[in-house]
Protein backbone atom coordinates (compact mmCIF):
# COMPACT_ATOMS: atom_id res chain seq x y z
CA UNK A 1 0.00 0.00 0.00
CA UNK A 2 1.14 3.54 -0.76
CA UNK A 3 0.52 6.14 1.91
CA UNK A 4 0.50 9.79 0.91
CA UNK A 5 1.06 12.28 3.72
CA UNK A 6 -0.41 15.59 2.67
CA UNK A 7 1.14 18.06 5.10
CA UNK A 8 -0.78 21.33 5.23
CA UNK A 9 -2.13 24.02 7.51
CA UNK A 10 -5.45 25.89 7.71
CA UNK A 11 -3.66 29.23 7.33
CA UNK A 12 -1.86 28.12 4.11
CA UNK A 13 -3.51 29.68 1.04
CA UNK A 14 -1.99 27.20 -1.47
CA UNK A 15 -3.15 24.32 0.76
CA UNK A 16 -6.70 25.67 0.77
CA UNK A 17 -6.57 26.10 -3.01
CA UNK A 18 -5.48 22.46 -3.45
CA UNK A 19 -8.17 21.02 -1.17
CA UNK A 20 -10.93 20.52 -3.80
CA UNK A 21 -8.53 18.81 -6.21
CA UNK A 22 -7.14 16.55 -3.46
CA UNK A 23 -10.70 15.70 -2.37
CA UNK A 24 -11.55 14.69 -5.95
CA UNK A 25 -8.32 12.72 -6.39
CA UNK A 26 -8.96 10.84 -3.17
CA UNK A 27 -12.38 9.71 -4.43
CA UNK A 28 -10.84 8.41 -7.66
CA UNK A 29 -8.08 6.36 -6.00
CA UNK A 30 -8.28 2.67 -5.21
CA UNK A 31 -8.34 2.81 -1.41
CA UNK A 32 -6.94 -0.73 -1.21
CA UNK A 33 -3.74 0.51 -2.91
CA UNK A 34 -3.41 4.18 -1.90
CA UNK A 35 -4.42 6.20 1.12
CA UNK A 36 -4.09 9.95 1.54
CA UNK A 37 -3.55 11.10 5.11
CA UNK A 38 -4.13 14.79 5.63
CA UNK A 39 -1.79 16.10 8.29
CA UNK A 40 -2.32 19.50 9.90
CA UNK A 41 1.23 20.54 10.75
CA UNK A 42 0.02 22.68 13.66
CA UNK A 43 -1.47 19.60 15.34
CA UNK A 44 1.35 17.14 14.50
CA UNK A 45 4.75 18.57 15.41
CA UNK A 46 6.23 15.07 15.76
CA UNK A 47 5.58 14.28 12.09
CA UNK A 48 6.82 17.71 11.04
CA UNK A 49 10.06 16.97 12.86
CA UNK A 50 10.31 13.36 11.66
CA UNK A 51 10.05 14.36 8.00
CA UNK A 52 11.81 17.74 8.36
CA UNK A 53 8.87 19.66 6.93
CA UNK A 54 9.86 23.29 6.46
CA UNK A 55 7.09 24.52 4.18
CA UNK A 56 3.55 23.62 3.21
CA UNK A 57 2.06 22.07 1.27
CA UNK A 58 4.43 19.09 1.46
CA UNK A 59 3.61 15.69 0.01
CA UNK A 60 5.41 12.61 1.32
CA UNK A 61 4.96 9.21 -0.31
CA UNK A 62 5.53 6.14 1.87
CA UNK A 63 5.72 2.58 0.55
CA UNK A 64 6.49 -0.40 2.80
CA UNK A 65 7.20 1.96 5.72
CA UNK A 66 9.87 3.88 3.79
CA UNK A 67 9.68 7.33 2.24
CA UNK A 68 10.04 6.81 -1.52
CA UNK A 69 9.28 10.29 -2.82
CA UNK A 70 8.30 13.78 -1.72
CA UNK A 71 7.85 17.31 -2.95
CA UNK A 72 7.11 20.74 -1.53
CA UNK A 73 4.72 23.20 -3.07
CA UNK A 74 1.87 23.02 -5.52
CA UNK A 75 1.89 20.58 -8.43
CA UNK A 76 -0.89 19.70 -10.80
CA UNK A 77 -3.13 16.79 -9.88
CA UNK A 78 -1.85 15.08 -13.04
CA UNK A 79 1.71 15.30 -11.65
CA UNK A 80 0.57 13.97 -8.27
CA UNK A 81 -1.27 11.10 -10.00
CA UNK A 82 1.92 10.25 -11.92
CA UNK A 83 3.87 9.93 -8.67
CA UNK A 84 1.11 7.81 -7.14
CA UNK A 85 1.03 5.53 -10.21
CA UNK A 86 4.80 5.18 -10.12
CA UNK A 87 4.78 3.86 -6.53
CA UNK A 88 1.41 2.09 -6.16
Amino acid sequence: MLEVLYMSAPWCAPCRALKPAIDKLELELDSSKVIINRINIDDNPELVSKYSVQSVPTFIFIKDSEMVDSFVGVKSIKDIQSIIEKWS
